[in-house]
Order: structure tokens, then C-alpha cells, then sequence
């Protein structure tokens, strides 16, 4: 059986967008939950002792909206973003990492954007499966208007499965030379988004699996371009067991 863990956090610097502020008082921190099984996955919801429960706020250029209930809103999501891996191991055996998804939420608490802001998953369908998941959601209503804040997980490996190589973006150098100006091809003109790719690369140098994340909202189109052209690319032969790379598409 596949198990995997999954760790929630949002903590203060890593964990907001630019615009985001995040205020605590004192008070004891959040307990973490208990595991919760899935059918080949295990899941477990940790929160940082930097989340307190009296009146932590995610605060937006217009509204703020308390990060308990965003942490609690989307704690009973995770059975439905860990079913996004589980139905992909089969094609992405060494399928796993750690995703953060940016969020507008309007008045009414339903989703206005959700994003990958960053991520590390390498696959394409699985990042679709999550964002799908997210932009349904429902949250509580900012006070003050419309808010913004940024949700990061993480899906590990099981212990009885060997990681994929570590590749660094030197191994895909001459691809990555042919692809020069790939993110301006790609982009919406007007827009500077950038993109962070991880794919897995399989026998052959053949690319076996990649995702995305862009630096805003607005590069979240051009996310599917990007990839059409980083699966064309050929890579070096890892041999037997695949690798994983990250390399950065500006």
C-alpha cells in the first residue's frame, strides 16, 4: 500500500503572498490532528506553533480573513487533493512534493483565482486535479472585502519507495538553451510571468511526467504552453530508475 504524508502549514514568511500580513497575540498553539487513512495514502494535518487560536488573521489589500478557518477549511479537503496523487501512481510511480497554492477569495468566501504559486509535483494532471479541488471550495467571508493568502502541502514518499534521482538544471542545459524566450512565447503579451518546471525524466531521456507554477495569476494560462514544450525535450539517459529535475522557464 501506498502511503504518503501530507503536512499543511501556514507559517508567516514562507507561506503569504507579498501582500499578505499575518498577525497573532498569544495563546496556545493549535493541536495537530490525528492521521487520517485513504485508501492507499495516509494523510496528517500539522500546523506550525506560530498559528495560534485567538484571533490569527490572513489579511488581503482589501479584507482579512482568520488563517483557523482557512487551515480548517481546507483540512477537510485532503482526502480529495490526496486522491489528486494516488490516481497518478501508476503512470508517476515516484510521484510526490510540495505545492503551494495562492488564493483570492471574494466576499461571499468563493474562490475568484487559485494558483500554483510554487510547486515541486511534476505533473501536470495531478497540479489540474489540485486546482480543480481548490477553486471549489468555500470559505468564510473576508471582513473588509476580498483577501488574499497562500496555502502550502506537501505529499512525501513512502518509506519503501526509492526517491527519483536528483537532477540539477545543468543536466538539461542544451534543451534548456533551445527553449530561450519559451515563457514570452507562451505568456499573454503584457504580462512578466515567469515559470518553475519539475518533470520526471524516464529511460530513454524520454520526459515522462512535468508541472508547473508561475510567479502570478496571470502566467496560469500560459502554464500548458510552457509544458507542451518542456515534454518535447530530450534529455540525458538516467538509466534504470528515473530522475526528478527543477529548473526555472523565464
Amino acid at each position: 500500500m501506498r502511503r504518503s504524508v501530507l503536512a499543511n502549514s501556514l507559517a508567516t514568511s514562507a507561506a503569504l503572498l507579498a501582500a499578505v500580513i499575518v498577525s497573532a497575540c498569544g495563546g496556545a498553539p493549535v493541536a495537530t490532528e490525528e492521521p487520517v487513512s485513504t485508501p492507499r495514502a495516509q494523510s496528517r494535518a500539522q500546523t506550525p506553533p506560530a498559528e495560534r487560536r485567538d484571533g490569527v488573521a490572513v489579511s488581503g489589500l482589501m479584507g482579512t480573513i482568520s488563517a483557523e478557518f482557512v487551515r480548517d477549511t481546507l483540512q477537510l479537503r485532503q482526502d480529495r487533493f490526496l486522491r489528486c496523487f494516488t490516481q497518478r501512481l501508476d503512470d508517476v510511480s515516484v510521484l510526490g512534493g510540495t505545492i503551494e497554492l495562492a488564493f483570492r477569495v471574494r466576499v461571499d468566501g468563493t474562490v475568484r483565482w487559485v494558483y500554483p504559486r510554487r510547486s515541486t509535483v511534476g505533473d501536470r494532471e495531478t497540479e489540474r486535479c489540485i486546482l480543480e479541488v481548490a477553486s471549489t471550495v468555500h470559505f468564510r467571508r473576508p471582513n473588509g472585502g476580498e483577501a488574499e493568502f497562500s496555502w502550502p502541502f506537501e505529499v512525501g514518499l513512502a518509506d519503501d519507495v526509492r526517491p527519483p534521482l536528483n537532477w540539477g538544471p545543468e543536466r538539461i542545459a542544451a534543451p534548456l538553451a533551445s527553449a530561450n524566450g519559451l515563457a514570452a512565447r507562451c505568456r499573454a503579451r503584457g504580462t512578466q510571468s515567469t515559470f518553475a518546471v519539475t518533470a520526471y525524466v524516464g529511460a530513454g531521456g524520454r520526459v515522462l511526467a512535468a508541472g508547473a507554477a508561475a510567479s502570478d495569476v496571470d502566467g496560469l494560462p500560459a502554464i500548458d504552453c510552457v509544458l507542451d514544450a518542456v515534454r518535447a525535450f530530450q534529455a540525458p539517459d538516467p538509466g534504470a530508475y528515473p530522475a526528478k529535475i527543477t529548473f526555472d522557464v523565464l
